[in-house]
């Protein structure tokens, strides 16, 4: 027998489907929503299972709410697995693709738990990244990999930036091959540490037709020596990051309140993306209950040069936007600079003067970056 997914008491918006030989085609399906929506799960089932060719196979579903793209999910990785078929295919997602430099807050979302998947938008996140790896346990990965591709198939999260952190090795290109086509903006990759990590995703993005952007991870000692090689490997590079928890393990610190232990590493980062063009990000901060370190560790980084930080938790996102926000008097300099440079644009000149202070296309686009970090 297989069985994927979560079913009993304190279980919400989640499936459990099992999956048993049988000398023909069975379905039992119990449902907590069975009132409402009791026919519309059973003929989901049904229409997953011809997918499949409709095996000889006794399917037992426990349903405890789930959201359709979470029961497709739960339901072809049962039947993929059990089968030992590939996943069906699915519609290509088209979606608008932006290299921004506004990358504040990155949201963690474990890639097993649909759940959270639908609102996660809603807390406003720069980026929102499901997670197929450290969040996810070795025996949910494949399950997990279906997840992520049925709610990037099916969800919007608003302006967010559609993340995926793969797993390394094989498994890491496998959970490429399955999402590729769902519209994913960027692919975080954990534990990077040579060109060549960069590389073969970019290979891979280029034969699957993709134009997704890469996020590099550097997590390990190696992997902070190599930042500039790591940083400037591909085009795709959009920004780096460091992982401090796996760093600091590997060069065997402490991480403490004053980050004396990570200060070089982070430096170094910064530096090598600066360099390579690149933006440079800010490892997560792992206490949820302490929002004032948060806000100092925040505003660390800001001042070290990272361009945002990694969030674990929704409530993190906002206390990171304000260590990010720019002063009052940045802000309004911001805006007469972008005003009055967008009507110099308009009429066909290059260089203005605003307060004495020479504005070309670089400054521009420096104010119209302050004007971002402020948000909407």
């Amino acid at each position: 027998m297989t069985t994927v997914g979560f079913y009993g008491e304190g279980i919400r918006g989640d499936a459990q489907v099992s999956v048993e030989h049988a000398k023909s085609f069975s379905v039992h399906v119990c449902s907590d929503v069975e009132s409402m929506y009791g026919d519309a799960v059973r003929a989901q089932v049904q229409s997953v299972a011809d997918r499949f060719g409709r095996p000889n196979v006794r399917l037992e579903v426990r349903d405890a709410g789930a959201l359709p793209f979470a029961l497709e999910a739960r339901l072809e990785a049962a039947l993929a697995a059990h089968l030992r078929l590939p996943l069906p295919d699915l519609a290509r997602r088209k979606s608008s693709l932006r290299h921004s430099d506004l990358r504040r807050t990155r949201l963690y979302v474990p890639g097993n738990t649909p759940k959270l998947f639908p609102n996660v938008g809603l807390y406003r996140p720069d980026g929102l990244i499901l997670d197929l790896e450290d969040s996810v346990p070795p025996d949910a990965k494949d399950a997990a990999r279906s997840m992520v591709r049925q709610a990037l198939h099916h969800l919007d999260w608003e302006d967010a930036e559609r993340c995926v952190r793969i797993n390394s090795g094989e498994r890491g290109l496998d959970d490429v091959r399955a999402t590729a086509d769902q519209g994913v903006h960027t692919y975080l990759v954990p534990k990077a540490e040579s060109v060549e990590d960069i590389a073969g995703l970019d290979r891979l993005l280029t034969g699957l037709g993709s134009e997704s952007w890469l996020l590099p991870i550097l997590e390990s000692a190696k992997g902070v020596m190599r930042a500039f090689e790591i940083a400037s490997a591909s085009p795709r590079v959009a920004a780096v990051a460091v992982g401090l928890e796996d760093y600091l393990a590997d060069i065997h610190a402490e991480r403490t309140a004053g980050a004396e232990e990570s200060a070089w590493a982070e430096g170094q980062v910064v530096n090598a993306a600066r360099a390579a063009g690149v933006s440079p990000l800010a490892s997560v901060y792992s206490k949820l209950d302490d929002d004032q370190g948060l806000f100092a560790y925040a505003c660390r980084a800001r001042s070290r040069g990272f361009d945002g930080v990694g969030c674990i938790h929704p409530r993190q996102i906002g206390i990171v936007h304000r260590a990010f926000a720019p002063d009052r008097e940045s802000l309004l300099r911001a805006r007469a600079i972008v005003d009055q440079f967008d009507i110099a644009i308009a009429d066909g000149v290059g260089a203005i003067q605003v307060d004495g202070q020479m504005v070309d296309a670089p400054v521009y686009e420096r104010a119209r970056r302050i004007l971002e970090m402020a948000g909407p």
